[in-house]
């Protein structure tokens, strides 16, 4: 497949964005179409696309320009474009731009502009905190699963690659870089699930880190990963890296 070259009449960004790229009017399509919703959710559902993708696709977008296109979403307040971003959708909105666009792209990969009724039901969503879903049980591993987050999935890399050694929170905080409260918060959480099992720091070694005049301080706790742990602790793992791997393939 042959790279795009554009003609230099055409605007300087969409050029950037397309040439020497495979899909590049892609990552504009749905960037254009993205920016009309108030989010990314809302977007990737009308796209029929996953999230991630889009995050992945825009952040293409934003390194081949060499600038932030738009302000992501919160709640009950919508994404928007920074002035580089209207440029941009100015730019894609050129019959021009949109022919070349509509003729790059295949059936499945083209959408039209949402109609206001879409619109609307998005932003609706927007300001609706809905309960997260339920979670799955493992298959085959006995430890309910939790919720992985971007500090519980640094956490579980360091207790994988360190195991099946023994430690404690302001080890864990040291060698990961992470507040020592949240270690100690998502630490608890795993020996509630059972990923973990924890015992209290011995005499001998408690009273050895005495120092004169102060006394031994706190006494530490020390985890270890229970074995269906570890099991879930490594599918987590895998199955994000795997996801990783898609949605870099998407891009």
């Amino acid at each position: 497949m042959m790279l795009a070259r554009l003609d230099t009449a055409l605007p300087r960004d969409v050029r950037r964005a397309v040439e020497g790229t495979l899909h590049g009017w892609h990552r504009l399509h749905r960037f254009h179409i993205a920016m009309a919703f108030p989010s990314l959710e809302t977007a990737a559902h009308y796209l029929k696309a996953e999230r991630s993708a889009l995050v992945t696709q825009f952040q293409r977008v934003e390194h081949d320009l060499g600038t932030d296109l738009f302000h992501r979403s919160a709640f009950n307040k919508p994404q928007r474009p920074s002035a580089r971003g209207q440029s941009l959708l100015r730019d894609l909105a050129h019959e021009r731009v949109q022919e070349l666009m509509h003729n790059a792209l295949t059936s499945d990969q083209f959408f039209a502009m949402p109609d206001d009724d879409t619109l609307a039901r998005a932003m609706e969503s927007l300001g609706t905190r809905r309960p997260p879903s339920p979670l799955r049980p493992y298959a085959n591993i006995s430890v309910p699963r939790i919720r992985i987050r971007a500090e519980t999935l640094t956490l579980l890399h360091d207790l994988v690659d360190h195991a099946p050694t023994e430690f404690f929170g302001s080890q864990v905080s040291a060698r990961t870089g992470l507040n020592q409260g949240s270690v100690s918060d998502r630490l608890r959480q795993l020996e509630q699930a059972g990923w973990l099992t924890s015992r209290p720091e011995d005499d001998a070694s408690w009273l050895s880190r005495a120092t004169p005049g102060r006394g031994a301080g706190r006494r530490r706790t020390y985890y270890t990963l229970t074995a269906d742990g570890r099991r879930a602790a490594t599918h987590e793992l895998q199955q994000r890296s795997h996801q990783a791997r898609r949605t870099q393939g998407a891009s």
